[in-house]
């Protein structure tokens, strides 16, 4: 074999004995001869072919193995244009040598600037292995390009040397020359030479072995059963627009029927309006007639009625008179006038009195509350005058039962009294709820200081955070990082606690001095002067602790010895403070220091004694204990605030019911004189009328009774004729509006009656007969609403009829129409009452058997087919290895049903589905429900829309369509199933049955070793086999009489190389900064010697 521009290989020439072994390390070049011979012995050059041997993955094309990919991405031939060459020579059972190759040439970095020729020649490759070389130096030299290559070829007169237009062309010459016929060759001797173990049983015999294709071609059963699935809808259609049709009819039909009862209602109904008033009209003439009579006879007894009242009248005004000259009827008038006034004056003092007694309640009530907070320091009412105002209301109270004695001018007095307790109260009560609302803002205050306290927050004052927040802010933007500013207050701590308040108290303000470093005291000093007015801070200072100095020590406690001070440098400035301040508890001790200060706060300075200001020690900030000190005196206060506050808000509930003013005023002490006047008239009243009564005698009040008895019955009889003349008078009344309604109803009906024509068809006799006009109104209703509602049904019907008509235009696509006068729809309806459906049901029936015929030829048979030649394969395989022995061990391929798929299977290689027609068999009857699936699944493939129910529908097709799913695979050796140990033997073990297989399948494609080719070419097949196995592999190939090139690891060569004939090893070194890769033999010697520089090297 001649490689020229391979690669690494710049140009090599190998010859091959019978059995021989290929080694190297990873990368040297093995597969890339590999590759190479399968170029020429497979006559492509597409990407699949090239080194697939490790774990299947492609990683060279025919680019990289031209150019020489190195793994940087650059190439060893990147410039320029090259040619390349691979040949192999074969020599026949003559011993006549003949070459197959191919010839390359290259321009530039893509497949598209690169062209080949396969080409063959009856001669052996010829001594200047296509480089012209004759007189040129070694740079000059040329490898043989296309041009050249075929010139090269037709200078032989053989026609066996020629090149290929086309690789179909190469690849049938190839076979012929080979004396290989079986079709199968190419694809086995890919097979073999890429094979790499698995632990598939099926997938090795379908990929492998059968050489069938897995899938169906289903495009022309989808074809047929497309044609049906249209046919059908088609039939559907048809058969839709006939029941359409049909329901159109119907509704016509039945409108037509309902119209000719419409027509003989609106008949009936024209002679019962015509019949109704005739009998209306005689009804109302006798009526009229009627009530003429009634109201002449009522005219009568009126008359009559009208006598005898003006006789009673007469009568009972002659009795009046007689009653009127009485002298008892006199002086009871006059008592009766008394008795009228005396009532008016007792309704007006009643009044009065009632809101005597209740407004002397409600100030009663009042007062009695105002006793009882009297004492009360907010309300400052004068001691007992609730109590005197109380005893005057109870006496005008008790006054009232005799208002004519009542004392109006105490009440006055009473009055004015009270009009000023109300001012007060009015007062205090304005104050109360000032009181109350200052108390409450206190109060809040309180409770946000708690809340600040709790938080761990001093109750500083506002204004001197702002001064220490803003003032921290300004230096670290001078400085550009933090500076820490702190407040004296802070640092200090008090040790005991007897003179927290002097301590407090003595530095008040100083305690909330600002303290910096002392490194920053001036930059702070003129910030402070900056800022001052730009914040109002007058108040507030900053300490320069560098400056500070304390006195000379007392010889006495001072206060300096009670407190401690966190930083060292701030302890001379405290100590300036407190240190010059001598603590005495005696006071015989006061006047012995310029400063001292006793624990209840007195302080002696400057020759003068003084108690400090609580204030200034009431708030503790100094040291951390401060917080609970102040957090114990705020709830404190808060308790104190709410108990008064609770206070506050129970008298300001009391105060503020209490109007006194509103009791009494002007306008009711004139009400009350008024009714003390008409109280002594009352008196006199009363005097008058038992006068009168005394003046009465017996005699005239008898003759009184008795003409009061007279005129009752009088004035009775009157009203009992009064009320039959109202009667008769209501009755005339009605007669003569139910006679004027006659008239004037005769007249319409009369005038009606002229205007209205007879009806044509006359009177039916259901009505004539009908002689009372309530009955007939009953039937004229009946007749109406039969009417209404026949009119309202027919206009729906109608409209669902067009409704119908334009649903089935837009259902079916056409344009007829849809009014209810055209006779398009009725047309159609006759056409489609013909045979027209039959017809279309032939014509599926017969699309239906077409498309199941194909289904049976294309699915079951195809299936069955390929399910027999799987089994004739396996068959064959089995018969061509039970000729060669391997070693101890015979194996078996085995081929039996899927159980999981029976059903299915049974179905497909059923004997009876051949030669005949599918739905006319047994099995169809047996087995419609599963092959209506089957049908209907494929058949759905070309209707679905959801390209996920599309997805899975096909997904399930394609997996029924392969034959594999219905075949269930194992190998046996020495009749015992590997199916289930496969996967848990060791590697070598579990695959010498398939390599078995792959050799006698590539055995049995060759027609023997006499004659033709009997190669065979595996790229690191036998890795995974242990030595023994291996050398039973060699044993095989020799038997079975095949020329092999095997790529073994370079760590069997020592052990397996006495079985082969022949043991090329390929290297690369480096050359002129490139890459190049040689073939050479190898040798025991060598192996001893590497052997050795092993054991050294260890």
């Amino acid at each position: 074999m001649l490689l020229i521009n391979w690669l690494y290989y710049e140009k090599v020439m190998l010859d091959f004995d019978d059995i021989v072994f290929l080694s190297g390390k990873t990368g040297e070049g093995k597969s890339a001869l590999i590759d190479a011979m399968q170029i020429v012995i497979l006559g492509k050059t597409d990407k699949s072919l090239f080194n697939k041997s490790a774990n299947d993955k492609t990683t060279r094309d025919l680019m990289g193995y031209l150019k020489g990919k190195y793994k940087n991405g650059t190439y060893k031939r990147d410039k320029g244009f090259f040619s390349s060459h691979l040949c192999m020579q074969f020599e026949d059972e003559k011993g006549q040598a003949y070459c197959f190759g191919i010839v390359f040439n290259c321009e530039g970095a893509t497949r598209n600037e690169m062209d080949y020729r396969f080409y063959m020649m009856n001669h052996p490759i010829p001594e200047h292995e296509f480089v012209e070389s004759d007189g040129l130096l070694d740079h000059e030299k040329r490898v043989y390009d296309i041009r050249r290559m075929k010139k090269f070829l037709d200078s032989f007169s053989d026609r066996g040397c020629r090149m290929f237009t086309t690789n179909t062309d190469y690849r049938n010459y190839f076979k012929q020359r080979m004396m290989i016929k079986d079709e199968r060759f190419f694809d086995v001797f890919k097979m073999a030479v890429a094979y790499t173990p698995m632990m598939n049983i099926s997938e090795f015999i379908v990929k492998n072995i059968c050489q069938e294709e897995e899938d169906l071609n289903l495009e022309e059963m989808q074809e047929e059963i497309q044609d049906y699935r249209q046919m059908k809808e088609q039939l559907e259609t048809v058969q839709s627009k006939k029941e359409q049709l049909q329901i159109i009819h119907d509704k016509y039909m039945d409108i037509l029927q309902d119209k000719e009862r419409f027509d003989t209602l609106a008949i009936e109904q024209q002679a019962i309006n015509y019949q109704m008033m005739v009998l209306e009209h005689e009804q109302v003439v006798a009526s009229y007639h009627q009530h003429n009579e009634e109201f002449q006879t009522l005219k009568q007894q009126r008359a009559q009625s009208v006598a005898e009242y003006e006789a009673v009248e007469k009568q009972l005004e002659e009795l009046k008179d007689k009653r009127k000259d009485n002298a008892a009827n006199i002086l009871e008038r006059k008592i009766q006038n008394c008795q009228n006034q005396w009532d008016i004056h007792h309704e007006d003092v009643s009044v009065v009195s009632e809101q005597l007694i209740q407004k002397g309640k409600d100030l009663d009530e009042q007062l009695e509350t105002l006793e009882d907070i009297e004492d009360e320091e907010l309300l400052a009412l004068e001691e007992g005058i609730s109590s005197t105002q109380r005893l005057m209301v109870r006496k005008s109270i008790n006054q009232v039962e005799h208002l004519e004695r009542f004392d109006l001018d105490e009440y006055k007095t009473l009055y004015e009294n009270l009009q000023n307790i109300d001012e007060h109260v009015v007062n205090c009560r304005s104050n109360l709820k000032n009181a109350l609302v200052k108390q409450q803002e206190e109060m809040k205050e309180l409770l946000v200081k708690k809340q600040k306290l709790e938080n761990g927050k001093k109750p500083y004052p506002k204004q001197l955070l702002l001064f220490k927040e803003e003032l921290q802010k300004r230096l670290r933007m001078m400085h550009q990082k933090e500076i820490s500013v702190t407040i004296l207050a802070d640092h200090i701590t008090i040790k005991d606690e007897t003179w927290r308040n002097a301590i407090e108290g003595y530095i008040r303000n100083q305690k909330l001095n600002l303290i910096v470093d002392e490194a920053y005291f001036m930059d702070a000093y003129r910030l402070y002067r900056s800022m001052k007015n730009e914040l109002d801070i007058h108040t507030y200072s900053i300490v320069d602790q560098a400056k500070a100095k304390p006195g000379p020590d007392l010889d006495t406690t001072t206060l300096y010895d009670h407190v401690e001070v966190d930083c060292e440098d701030l302890k001379p400035y405290v100590k300036y403070l407190l240190g010059r301040v001598a603590c005495c508890e005696k006071e015989a001790d006061i006047r012995k220091y310029h400063t001292s200060i006793t624990p209840d706060c007195m302080l002696y300075s400057g020759y003068a004694i003084s108690h400090m200001n609580p204030n200034h020690y009431k708030i503790p900030f100094i040291g951390a204990d401060s917080l609970e000190k102040q957090l114990i005196e705020v709830e404190r206060e808060i308790k104190e605030n709410q108990q008064h506050e609770a206070q506050l808000q129970q008298l300001y509930d009391i105060v503020k019911d209490i109007h006194i003013a509103h009791v009494i005023n002007d306008d009711f002490i004139r009400q009350v004189e008024a009714a003390m006047t008409k109280a002594e008239q009352m008196n006199a009243l009363e005097k008058e009328m038992k006068e009168l009564k005394d003046a009465m005698t017996p005699q005239s009040l008898q003759e009184l009774m008795d003409i009061d008895e007279q005129i009752k019955a009088t004035q009775k009889e009157r009203n009992r004729i009064y009320g039959i003349q109202v009667e008769q008078g209501s009755n005339a009344k009605q007669l003569e509006k139910e006679i004027t309604s006659d008239n004037k109803r005769m007249q319409e009906l009369e005038e009606r009656l002229k205007q209205s024509e007879k009806p044509v068809y006359g009177i039916p006799d259901s009505i004539a007969n009908i002689k009372e006009l309530d009955k007939m109104i009953q039937r004229k209703q009946q007749i109406d609403s039969q009417y209404k509602h026949l009119e309202n049904s027919l206009g729906i019907d109608q409209m669902e009829l067009k409704s119908q008509k334009e649903q089935y235009n837009l259902m079916f696509r056409i344009h007829l129409d849809p009014s209810f006068a055209s006779e398009d729809y009725e047309r159609e309806y006759e056409k489609f009452a013909q045979n027209v459906v039959e017809g279309y049901i032939e014509k599926c029936h017969l699309a239906e058997q077409k498309a199941y015929e194909c289904f049976q030829n294309n699915f079951f048979n195809a299936l069955n087919s390929k399910i027999e030649n799987v089994k004739m394969q396996i068959d064959r395989l089995n018969r061509s290895i039970k000729r060669h022995q391997f070693g101890r061990s015979q194996y078996e391929f085995v081929c039996t049903c899927n159980e999981d798929y029976r059903e299915y299977y049974n179905l497909i290689t059923n004997k009876e589905l051949n030669g005949h027609n599918l739905l006319n068999t047994h099995v169809y009857e047996e087995n419609e429900e599963l092959i209506r699936e089957l049908f209907d699944k494929i058949s759905a493939l070309s209707s679905l829309n959801d390209p996920k129910a599309y997805h899975e529908l096909e997904k399930e097709v394609k997996m029924l369509s392969r034959f594999t799913t219905y075949l269930k695979f194992d190998i046996l050796e020495n009749g015992n199933s590997l199916g289930k140990t496969i996967g848990s033997s060791s590697g070598g073990e579990t695959q010498t049955p398939f390599y078995v297989a792959v050799l006698v399948s590539l055995f049995s494609v060759y027609d023997g070793p006499a004659g033709g080719l009997q190669l065979a070419v595996f790229d690191e097949a036998f890795d995974k086999m242990d030595n023994e196995r291996i050398e039973e592999c060699i044993n095989l190939l020799k038997s079975l009489g095949f020329q092999a090139i095997i790529v073994t690891p370079t760590d069997k060569i020592s052990n397996l190389s006495r079985v082969a004939d022949m043991t090329l090893i390929a290297t690369s070194d480096e050359r002129n900064h490139q890459r190049v890769s040689t073939v050479t033999k190898w040798t025991q010697k060598e192996a001893i010697h590497e052997q050795a520089s092993e054991a050294v090297i260890g």
